[in-house]
C-alpha cells in the first residue's frame, strides 16, 4: 500500500535527495576509474611516442647512409668533405657543409637530416626554398666521424682506397648534439649550441669529473643513447649514458682488443664505444 497522509512529500523529497547523493557517487567511481586509466595509458603513450621517434631516426639515418654511398660512387670512393671557411675584407664566406654536397641529386629531401627528438630540428625546417645556401652548418641532427673526414688532411675520407680493417664496426654518422639549451642572449633569446661543422669529435674535452668542462656533442637523445650507423650502413643503437659518465681516455682494453687505432697507434684522448663494437677507425694509418 502507498503511504498517505502528511509524511507523503517529506518521504518524497527523501528519497529524491538519496537518489541525488548515490548518482553523485557513481559519478564519482567513473571519474576516479577514468583518471586511474589515464594513468597507466599515458606512460604507454609516451613510451610509443618515443618508440615511433626513434623509428623515425633510424629510418632517417640508413636514407643519409644511402645517399653517402651515392655520392662515394659517383667521386671515386670520397666522402662529402666540406669546404673551409674563407674571409676577405668585406665579409665572412660560410663555408659549405658536408651535407650541402648532398643536396639535392643525393639527398632529394633535406628533411632526413632532422632527428624528431632533437630540440633544434627544427631549424633545418626553417630554411626556407631549401638551396644549398641555406642548408647551414651545424643545424643537422646527424655528424660525420670526424676522424674520417679530417685526419692526414682529409685522405681517410677516400674510404675506398683506405678502409679500416672493421668496415662493418666503423662508425660513419651518428645523432650529433648538444641537445642542452645554449646561450641566452639579454633579450631572452635562447642561442642553440653549435654543432662543430656537423662532424662527431673523437674528443670534444669532456670530462664529467672537471669543474670547467665544455657540453659535448654526445648526447642521451633517445632514452639512454643515440643512433650510430656504419660505415656498411648498419643503424646501431648505443648506449652512451656510461659513456658520459666516464672521462675519456688514451686506451681502453676493450677498445684496443678490438684494433682501435686511437687506442694502438695514436694514442689520443677518445670516446669509446667498443661496449658496442664501434670504434673511430682500426686498422694501421695510411701513409700521405
Amino acid at each position: 500500500m502507498r503511504p498517505t497522509g502528511p509524511n507523503q512529500p517529506f518521504l518524497r523529497a527523501n528519497r529524491r535527495s538519496g537518489q541525488r547523493a548515490s548518482t553523485l557517487i557513481e559519478l564519482l567511481v567513473v571519474i576516479s576509474i577514468i583518471g586511474f586509466l589515464f594513468s597507466l595509458l599515458i606512460p604507454s603513450l609516451k613510451k610509443s611516442t618515443e618508440m615511433a621517434a626513434a623509428t623515425v631516426c633510424r629510418h632517417h639515418l640508413r636514407e643519409l647512409g644511402r645517399g653517402l654511398e651515392m655520392y662515394r660512387m659517383e667521386n671515386d670512393g670520397w666522402l662529402p668533405a666540406g669546404e673551409p671557411a674563407s674571409s676577405n675584407s668585406i665579409k665572412e664566406v660560410k663555408a659549405e657543409p658536408w651535407f650541402g654536397k648532398l643536396y639535392p641529386t643525393h639527398l632529394p629531401d633535406p628533411m632526413v637530416l632532422r632527428c624528431p627528438r632533437d630540440p633544434y630540428g627544427p631549424r633545418v625546417a626553417s630554411a626556407s626554398g631549401r638551396t644549398r645556401d641555406q642548408l647551414i652548418e651545424g643545424y643537422a641532427s646527424y655528424g660525420l666521424n670526424d676522424f674520417l673526414m679530417t685526419v692526414g688532411g682529409g685522405r681517410f675520407a677516400n674510404v675506398d682506397r683506405n678502409l679500416p680493417r672493421r668496415p662493418a664496426d666503423t662508425i660513419l654518422a651518428a645523432d650529433l648534439g648538444p641537445d642542452d639549451v645554449g646561450i641566452v642572449e639579454g633579450n631572452g633569446t635562447i642561442v642553440a649550441p653549435a654543432r662543430k661543422d656537423s662532424l662527431l669529435m673523437w674528443s670534444d674535452g669532456f670530462d664529467p669529473f672537471s669543474d670547467n668542462k665544455p657540453n659535448p656533442w654526445l648526447t642521451t637523445r633517445h632514452g639512454d643513447g643515440i643512433h650510430m650507423l656504419t660505415l656498411v650502413g648498419e643503424v646501431r643503437d648505443v648506449r652512451t649514458s656510461t659513456v658520459l659518465r666516464t672521462p675519456m681516455l688514451r686506451r681502453y682494453p676493450s677498445c684496443a682488443a678490438g684494433g682501435c687505432t686511437l687506442c694502438m697507434s695514436l694514442k689520443l684522448y677518445h670516446y669509446s664505444f667498443a661496449k658496442d663494437q664501434l670504434f673511430w677507425w682500426t686498422g694501421p694509418v695510411p701513409p700521405e
